[in-house]
This record gives structure tokens, C-alpha cells and sequence, in this order.
């Protein structure tokens, strides 16, 4: 027991000592207007704010390099944007509740692509993938797979 109290204090402190437990609006309104806020995991976003959640436009930057740039609703990506990883993968198109969804265009750092709708974060409906060497399947897509229907 007294082994577990020392481990939990010690990290706690070396969490207060980085700054992992100081999660705060740096700058503006982060409440309900424009602001810039840092999680204590490094994440920060920069933009619009309502009720204490991103919201309008804005830009979210993850300690892992990944980085949305577009609309919020409710804390969640909503409408159009652009999400960019660190691999060199980008999702370029909208969104609904946090996923894509809509028309939208995904690229991988392989150099293939799919162009087409989205539905809850899947490829569904029309659209095509593209391979780098040029080759490409279009059609209708359900629940992330091809349909040849």
C-alpha cells in the first residue's frame, strides 16, 4: 500500500513538473468566443468557441503531429475540413459527429486515393479509388467495401 502511495505521488509530481497537469485556455475566450486551449496531453486548439466546447472554425494540433483545420460543432469536427496525419495520410471533405461523412476525398502515403461519399467514417455510395499506377475502380461502395452492383 505504501509502495503504491509513493509511486502515485511521485508520478503526479512529475506530472505537475512537465506540465501534464495544467490543461488551460492560454489565450482569448475559451468559453464562448475565439481562444486558444492546451490539453494536458499537449493537444491544442485554436478557433471558436461556445459553451465551453470548439466550436465555428478552428485548428486542433495532436502532440502525434496529426492536425485538423475546419468547422466544430458541439466539440466534434462537423462540416467541411481537413484532417492531416503525421504518415502523410489527409482526409479532405465533411463531416458529421466527429467522422466523414458526406463527399470527401482520403489519400494515403502510398499515393492511392478515394474520391466519393462518406457515411459515419466509411466509404458508402459513389466513388472512386485510385491507385498510384494509374489504376482505378469506381462504383458504389457499402460499409467501406467495393459492391460490383
Amino acid at each position: 500500500m505504501k509502495k503504491s502511495f509513493i509511486l502515485f505521488t511521485m508520478t503526479i509530481l512529475l506530472l505537475e513538473i512537465s506540465g501534464g497537469l495544467s490543461a488551460d485556455c492560454e489565450k482569448g475566450n475559451c468559453t464562448d468566443g475565439e481562444g486558444t486551449y492546451v490539453w494536458t496531453d499537449g493537444s491544442r486548439y485554436t478557433g471558436g468557441w461556445k459553451a465551453d466546447m470548439q466550436n465555428g472554425y478552428g485548428t486542433m494540433i495532436w502532440p502525434n503531429g496529426d492536425r485538423y483545420k475546419g468547422q466544430w460543432f458541439n466539440g466534434k469536427r462537423h462540416g467541411r475540413g481537413v484532417y492531416s496525419r503525421k504518415d502523410g495520410s489527409r482526409y479532405d471533405g465533411h463531416w458529421k459527429n466527429g467522422l466523414p461523412h458526406g463527399t470527401g476525398t482520403m489519400k494515403w502515403p502510398n499515393g492511392d486515393s478515394y474520391m466519393g461519399s462518406w457515411k459515419d467514417g466509411m466509404r458508402h455510395g459513389n466513388g472512386t479509388y485510385s491507385t498510384k499506377s494509374g489504376k482505378s475502380m469506381s462504383g458504389r461502395w457499402i460499409d467501406d467495401k467495393y459492391s460490383e452492383k
